[in-house]
C-alpha cells in the first residue's frame, strides 16, 4: 500500500471503523500526488461532519467532582477522542499535501498518524464502556480550521506538533491524575500512555522545526514568528491547569523556550482590551493648548510603576509598557500566583489584531492621537467637556453639600477673604498625584501659594485642614445605566495630604476601634450607597458629560474641635483608575480571606521582602511582602504589596 492510499482512507472515509483501522500491509513511501481542494473537509459519519458544526461549538467539560460518575468520565473522553481523531485526519492531510517532504519526515509522520488512530480507538472503547458515543455531544472544529490551511511542513510542525500536541502534555497528565483520583485506574492508564506518546510526538515535531527554522534563530523567536492568529504560544499550554515543565524538557524543548512559554499570555479568542499607564493625565489636561512635557520625576513615576496595570487587566488582555518586564521578573510574578496578561512595548502597533476597548489609566487629550490607526472599537478617549470632571473647583461647585467648608476663589482678594482660619489646604484645580496640594499653617504661605496658582490656572480651592483620623476611598465603575460600587479601600495619607498607600481588607472595618467602626457603618458609608443622593448626583453628572469608566471618591473621618467624629464624604473625585482601585484588584488576585497593603515607596533600596507563601489549595499568595516592579540603579519608586490574613498587621511599615 502506498502511503497516499493509507492517508486517503484516514482522511476521506466516512466509516469510523475504516478510518481508524490500522493496516498491517507494508507501506510504500514512493512519491504520489493527490489533488487537495482548498475547502476540504474530512469524511465522517453524519453526526461528526465538520461542515455541519458551527465554529467554536463544543460541549462543556464535566466538573472535577462529577468525574466520580462513569458517564461524566465518558463525556470528558469524548472531548479528547475528537481531538485525537482530528489529529489523525490532519496528519493524513499533511502526508497528502507534502509528498515532496523529506522521506524521514514522512515516515515519522506516518508512525505518528498510526499512534493517533490507536489513541482514538482507546478513547472510543473506554467511552463505550461509560455509555457515551462519539458524536453524542457537540465537537470543536478549531484544530481543523487552524491547521488544515498549512502551506508547508514547517507550518504543520509549528501548528500541530508544537502547539496542540504540546498543550496535550498538560491536559493528558492533568486529567490522568484526576481519573486516578476519581477511582478510574483504567482510564488513568490510557491517558498516561497517551501522555508518553505525546512527548515523543512533540520531540518529533521539534526535530523538524529546528531543521526548517532560520539559521541562528532561537526556537522561541522562530516559534512566535511562525504562528499566525488565532494561534499563538498561549495555545501550546493547558488552560487553567498546571504547566508541565518536566514533560516539555523531556520532549527536548530548551529551558529558555519552556521558561518563555510558561509566562507568555495572549488572548485565545476574545478581542483583548488594551491598558496603558498615563498617571500624568491631569498635568496634560492642565497644560491645555500649551505643549506638555513631563518632568524627570513624573517620567520616573511612569517608568517605575506601569507594572500596576497587570491587576486591572484580565489574563487575555494587553498591557502596554515602555519597558516590558524581563523573563526573570515575569517568572517571579507567576510564582507568586498572579495571572499575567500579554505585554507589548508602548511603541508597538498591532495593526493586524482586532482589539476591543482601549483602557487608559485616565482619559486625556493626547490619547486619541496615540491610538490612531489601531483596530479597536473606538471608545472615546477624550472629550473637551471632560476637563470639568478633573477640576477640583468644578467638583466643589457641583458637590458642595458633601464638601463642607470648601471655598472656590477666583481672585487674590477672594483667596485672602477665605483665609480666616488655619491650618488650611490650598488646591490647584488641575494637578496629578497630589502635587497641586499644599498644607499651610500661616497666612503668608497660603496667600503666596494661592496667588501663584491663580496666575497658573485662574482659580484655587481653599479647604479646612481637618484632624483626619481615617482616610478611605470608595471605588465605582460608571456606565450609562448605573454606578456600581466595586470596593472600599483604606487610604494611607501623610500629614501633608500625600498618598502613601492603600489597604484592601477582606472586611473593611476589621481591626478598627469599635467606636470608629460603628461610626463608619452607621454614619459614613451610607453616603456611598449606589442608590443614594451622592452616587446618583455623581452618576447624572458623568452621564451628562458622556463619561463611562472608573471613578474613585476620596473621603475621610476627622475629629471636630469638641472631639466628635465627623465625615467629609467628598475630599476629591477621581474620574480614572486609582491606586486604591489597584489595591482592590490585587486582593481579588490573592487567596480568599486575605487582605492587601499596596504601598508606593520612594526609597526602593530600603525594601525588606518577605518571601510570599502560596496557598496550595488554589495556588494564590496568602502572605508575604514583595516588590511588583523591577529594581534597577535608576529606580526612584517601587510598588510594594504585603498580604496577610489580618489587616491590622498591614499597618506595620514594610521598609527597614
Amino acid at each position: 500500500m502506498n502511503v497516499n492510499e493509507y492517508a486517503e482512507k484516514v482522511l476521506f472515509s466516512d466509516d469510523l471503523d475504516e478510518k481508524l483501522r490500522l493496516s498491517t500491509e507494508t507501506v510504500d513511501f514512493a512519491i504520489q500526488q493527490t489533488r487537495i481542494s482548498p475547502n476540504l473537509h474530512p469524511g465522517r459519519p453524519d453526526s461528526l461532519l465538520l461542515e455541519k458544526i458551527t465554529a467554536g461549538a463544543k460541549a462543556a467539560l464535566p466538573s472535577r467532582p462529577s468525574l466520580v460518575d462513569e458517564r461524566s468520565r465518558g463525556t470528558l473522553l469524548h472531548f479528547f477522542a475528537n481531538h485525537e481523531l482530528l489529529a489523525a485526519e490532519l496528519m493524513a492531510l499533511a502526508l497528502l499535501k507534502f509528498p515532496d517532504a523529506p522521506i524521514e519526515f514522512r515516515k515519522g509522520l506516518f508512525a505518528t498518524l498510526q499512534e493517533e488512530q490507536k489513541h482514538t480507538l482507546w478513547y472510543l472503547g473506554r467511552m463505550k464502556e461509560c455509555g457515551v458515543t462519539l458524536g453524542e455531544f457537540p465537537v470543536s472544529r478549531f484544530f481543523w480550521d487552524t491547521v488544515s490551511p498549512m502551506e508547508t511542513p514547517f507550518d504543520y510542525v509549528s501548528r500541530l506538533s508544537l502547539t496542540f500536541e504540546q498543550a496535550n502534555l498538560d491536559y493528558s497528565r492533568h486529567f490522568g491524575k484526576l481519573m486516578k483520583e476519581a477511582g478510574d485506574p483504567r482510564t488513568a492508564k490510557i491517558m498516561d500512555r497517551i501522555y508518553h506518546d505525546e512527548i515523543e510526538h512533540v520531540g518529533y515535531g521539534l526535530k523538524w522545526f529546528r531543521h526548517w527554522k532560520k539559521h541562528g534563530q532561537s526556537d522561541w523567536d522562530a516559534y512566535r514568528e511562525r504562528l499566525q492568529l488565532p494561534l499563538s504560544p498561549s495555545r501550546a499550554k493547558g488552560n487553567g491547569i498546571d504547566f508541565n515543565e518536566s514533560g516539555r524538557l523531556e520532549a527536548g524543548l530548551s529551558g529558555e523556550f519552556v521558561r518563555n512559554l510558561a509566562v507568555f499570555e495572549k488572548s485565545k479568542g476574545r478581542s483583548p482590551n488594551v491598558f496603558c499607564f498615563n498617571p500624568d493625565a491631569e498635568d496634560q489636561i492642565a497644560a491645555g493648548r500649551n505643549r506638555y512635557r513631563p518632568g524627570p520625576k513624573v517620567e520616573a513615576l511612569i517608568r517605575d510603576l506601569e507594572i500596576v496595570q497587570i491587576f486591572l487587566a484580565r489574563q487575555d488582555d494587553i498591557v502596554l509598557m515602555r519597558n516590558p518586564p524581563s523573563l526573570e521578573h515575569l517568572e517571579r510574578l507567576r510564582e507568586a500566583g498572579f495571572q499575567l496578561p500579554e505585554f507589548l512595548s508602548s511603541e508597538t502597533t498591532p495593526k493586524e489584531r482586532k482589539l476591543n476597548s482601549v483602557k487608559p489609566w485616565s482619559c486625556s487629550p493626547a490619547l486619541p492621537g496615540a491610538f490612531e490607526g489601531w483596530n479597536w472599537n473606538g471608545n472615546r478617549l477624550w472629550d473637551e467637556k471632560w476637563r470639568l470632571l478633573f477640576s477640583k473647583t468644578e467638583q466643589a461647585s457641583r458637590f458642595g453639600e458633601w464638601m463642607a467648608g470648601s471655598r472656590i476663589c477666583k481672585s487674590p482678594d477672594a483667596a485672602r477673604d477665605a483665609l480666616a482660619d488655619f491650618p488650611v489646604v490650598v488646591k490647584k484645580p488641575l494637578s496629578a498625584a497630589g502635587r497641586g496640594v499644599k498644607f499651610c499653617t500661616d497666612r503668608e504661605s497660603a496667600v503666596k501659594t494661592a496667588e501663584k496658582w491663580l496666575v497658573e490656572q485662574g482659580s484655587v480651592l481653599i479647604e479646612p485642614a481637618h484632624d483626619r483620623i481615617f482616610d478611605f476611598s470608595v471605588q465605582f465603575e460608571s456606565s450609562p445605566e448605573k454606578m456600581t460600587q466595586t470596593g472600599l479601600i483604606r487610604q494611607l495619607i501623610d500629614p501633608q495630604g500625600r498618598y502613601l498607600g492603600s489597604i484592601s481588607a477582606n472586611k473593611f472595618c476589621k481591626g478598627l476601634p469599635e467606636e470608629l467602626a460603628r461610626f463608619l457603618m452607621t454614619e459614613a458609608l451610607p453616603f456611598f450607597d449606589e442608590a443614594g443622593p451622592l452616587a446618583m448626583s455623581l452618576h447624572n453628572w458623568l452621564n451628562d458629560l458622556g463619561y463611562s469608566g472608573p471613578v474613585g471618591i476620596d473621603s475621610y473621618v476627622y475629629r471636630t474641635r469638641n472631639g466628635d467624629y465627623a465625615v467629609r464624604p467628598v475630599c476629591e473625585i477621581n474620574p480614572r483608575y486609582t491606586m486604591g482601585r489597584v489595591a482592590h484588584e490585587i486582593r481579588r488576585a490573592v487567596s480568599p480571606g486575605c487582605s492587601v497593603k499596596f504601598q508606593i515607596d520612594r526609597n526602593p533600596p530600603r525594601l525588606r521582602e518577605v518571601k510570599p507563601e502560596i496557598n496550595p489549595a488554589n495556588g494564590k499568595i496568602c502572605s508575604g511582602t514583595f516588590c511588583l516592579n523591577e529594581i534597577h540603579p535608576a529606580t526612584c519608586f517601587s510598588a510594594i504589596i504585603s498580604v496577610d490574613k489580618n489587616p491590622e498587621n498591614l499597618y506595620q511599615p514594610v521598609s527597614a
